[in-house]
């Protein structure tokens, strides 16, 4: 990384501060042992969490006939999983909220993608081998956390980086004009700074990469790479039939998935994004 880079990602490694408990449901994710109490009592200390899950759970898009009052319940109906990765979404969410209606606007959309790639990616790795779909939507949650960040801690106004990509210059090479470095690069950064487990920071930090060289754990990389593509494709309104020609070989060469299976999950996808409560939250 360049000078002004590694300035930029060490600026927004002393003033990024994770909540505390992302770090701990993440542990959850990583413990066979968790157990739901672990669970609802992690949950139970934080009060404005415990509030922001119940009110999701008792939300219409749940449909439950009783109000449901205690984390304890929610576990018992909705299930550990279910619960787990609703309170680290709802945590993580205070990432991306802006103080000004244009920062809101695009910290919003980048909410729902994140969301969207989550439930993407949880559906595509309980499609194939080696993956798990709680690390896989944890990762795909999380994929684009450097983006916030730079717009909070980067010295220069996203916006223009959006005046760049206007003109139609890639994403990338736009955030490296204005920044001196990309989201990847302080997404890894951040991740790494923060504890997360390896092969999740690189699955943060690599989800645009064109090549598995280097990678320790190619199959989560991969489902991410792939879940951020379905789920911007989604969101486009004239997706190509072929579309998986212009995704990266080596992400389907890794799951050996077949232009079939492809296509079977890109539609899979479609039907969790529209269908899932989680999808809500980025509304």
């Amino acid at each position: 990384m360049r000078t002004q880079a590694e300035s930029v990602v060490q600026k927004v490694k002393d003033l990024a501060a994770l909540p505390q408990v992302v770090h701990q449901i993440i542990q959850l994710t990583n413990n066979p042992n968790a157990s739901a109490k672990d669970l609802e009592r992690l949950i139970s200390i934080d009060q404005g969490m415990s509030t922001r899950v119940l009110n999701t759970v008792n939300s219409a898009y749940y449909g439950f006939s009783r109000k449901i009052a205690s984390i304890k319940d929610a576990v018992v109906l909705l299930g550990f999983k279910a619960v787990r990765n609703l309170a680290m979404t709802v945590s993580v969410f205070d990432l991306f909220v802006g103080k000004t209606d244009r920062q809101n606007l695009r910290r919003g959309k980048w909410w729902r993608h994140s969301i969207d790639t989550a439930l993407c990616a949880r559906l595509i790795a309980s499609q194939v081998a080696g993956v798990s779909p709680d690390e896989a939507y944890t990762a795909g949650l999380l994929h684009d956390i450097g983006k916030p960040l730079l717009d909070r801690h980067g010295g220069a106004p996203y916006e223009q980086v959006e005046d760049l990509l206007a003109q139609g210059m890639p994403e990338l090479l736009a955030e490296q004009q204005v920044y001196g470095c990309d989201h990847a690069e302080v997404g890894y950064a951040v991740s790494l700074h923060w504890g997360f487990p390896e092969k999740l920071v690189e699955a943060i930090g690599c989800h645009h990469t064109e090549s598995a060289d280097g990678l320790s754990d190619a199959p989560l990389t991969a489902v991410v790479v792939l879940a951020n593509f379905v789920a911007h494709l989604l969101r486009q309104p004239n997706a190509t039939e072929t579309w998986w020609f212009d995704l990266p070989p080596w992400v389907s060469e890794t799951l050996q998935l077949s232009p079939h299976q492809l296509q079977s999950l890109y539609l899979g996808c479609e039907v969790e994004i529209q269908s899932s409560p989680m999808a809500a939250l980025g509304r």
